[in-house]
């Protein structure tokens, strides 16, 4: 009879152990103040149990009434000075709610000893929605404000003004004229570009190179503020002009290559006879003639034809302030059409070719690419440089 007595004490001991770690991990929180962990903890450690340690409860409880307490404490001086941020007392008010929302599942709530917690709830509900309304109010007159400087092209301040907006519809959907004010503050913080491609390099560009340096996908540099124009209008409708400037256009001749090299290798190539110290056929146990793999070295001489013809585009991206009248942002571009063709003839063995050699025979002559052509691939090349380039300019719009 004394074994299940000493196991039922042991299991007792060792639930002790386990508890007593976590009871006082739970006081320590609260006495040092942090009382939203400590909530966290306790709470999470009692759910679900039908007997609820009693000193987790007790935390629980000085947790949340302390809170509440310094909570609203802190809100109500809040309002008492002549400047009251309406969005912090609403933060504050809210977090009062949603802790005591997650409570709610859990009342009412008795320890093990049948103690009843007693917790000390605010009418939450009530202060949120004044905040609310004040925050609301409140926002909507510092939106006015920054939606006047925007109305004097202030671009910042109306770009300021209708994230400002935005929050004032999380408080309020409907309030007021918000919906107007957004639409109106959107107009005045947006900026239009015209996007211009200008040749400086003396160079007659080829048909329809600005065309394809622009087949580019406006809709991966619009953003709320900004929109881009690849086929611009008057530029009194722009508020900047981007510019890309073709400052040179280089053309390498037709180059031609030879070279010859021969490619070796040992390989396996039949089999022959293994000879004694005597020069016989060597036997094996059973007295038949041993073989061995036969290595033997084999060519290829391979004749090379490399052909090579490059172009070079080089200019800059200018980003140009239509109302201030100056740039305000460039930088070199540059962009490289490189024509490579490898043709290669062989003779010898075959199976002496690197694969590198192997890829290239059979390969003929192919006609050099007109200087138009090569300076169309180049303007392929450089668009997506122009792209990259123009979405890295809007910090400065």
């Amino acid at each position: 009879m004394k074994a299940p007595h000493a196991y039922a004490l042991l299991l007792m001991l060792g639930t002790l152990f386990l508890t007593v770690p976590s009871c006082r991990s739970v006081d320590a929180m609260v006495e040092s103040g942090n009382y939203e962990r400590a909530m966290a903890l306790a709470q999470r450690r009692i759910t679900g149990k039908d007997k609820k340690n009693p000193k987790l409860v007790a935390a629980l409880e000085e947790a949340v009434n302390r809170a509440n307490e310094r909570d609203v404490n802190r809100a109500e001086y809040m309002k008492r000075g002549n400047a009251t941020d309406w969005t912090e007392v609403h933060a504050i008010y809210d977090n009062i709610r949603r802790r005591q929302d997650a409570l709610r599942p859990l009342l009412p709530l008795y320890d093990k000893n049948g103690r009843k917690a007693e917790f000390r709830f605010v009418r939450a509900e009530e202060l949120v929605i004044e905040a609310e309304d004040r925050a609301a109010k409140q926002l909507y007159a510092e939106a006015n404000e920054l939606l006047e400087n925007g109305r004097r092209v202030d671009r910042a301040a109306a770009r300021e003004a209708y994230l400002t907006l935005e929050t004032v519809q999380r408080y309020r959907p409907d309030y007021l004229d918000t919906h107007d004010l957004l639409q109106e503050a959107e107009a005045l913080g947006r900026v239009y570009v015209a996007v211009r491609v200008e040749n400086q390099s003396g160079a007659i560009l080829p048909r329809g190179f600005e065309d394809e340096l622009l087949r580019i996908r406006t809709s991966d540099m619009d953003d709320r503020w900004r929109i881009y124009d690849l086929q611009p209008r008057d530029e009194d409708d722009y508020d900047y002009r981007a510019r890309l400037v073709i400052r040179d256009i280089q053309i390498s001749p037709e180059r031609l290559s030879e070279r010859s090299y021969v490619d070796e290798k040992e390989i396996k190539d039949g089999e022959e006879y293994v000879l004694d110290e005597n020069g016989n056929v060597a036997k094996d146990s059973l007295g038949n003639d041993i073989k061995q793999p036969k290595s033997v070295i084999v060519r290829a001489e391979v004749l090379e034809v490399l052909q090579q013809k490059t172009a070079l585009v080089s200019g800059s991206m200018e980003l140009y302030d239509l109302h201030q009248q100056r740039v305000v942002d460039s930088e070199d571009l540059t962009a490289e059409a490189l024509f490579e063709h490898y043709a290669s003839t062989f003779r010898g063995d075959r199976r002496a070719l690197t694969p590198s050699s192997r890829r290239r025979i059979g390969n003929k002559p192919l006609p050099f690419p007109t200087n138009e052509e090569l300076v169309l691939t180049a303007a392929e090349q450089l668009k997506p440089i122009l792209q990259q380039r123009l979405v890295a300019s809007r910090r400065m719009m």
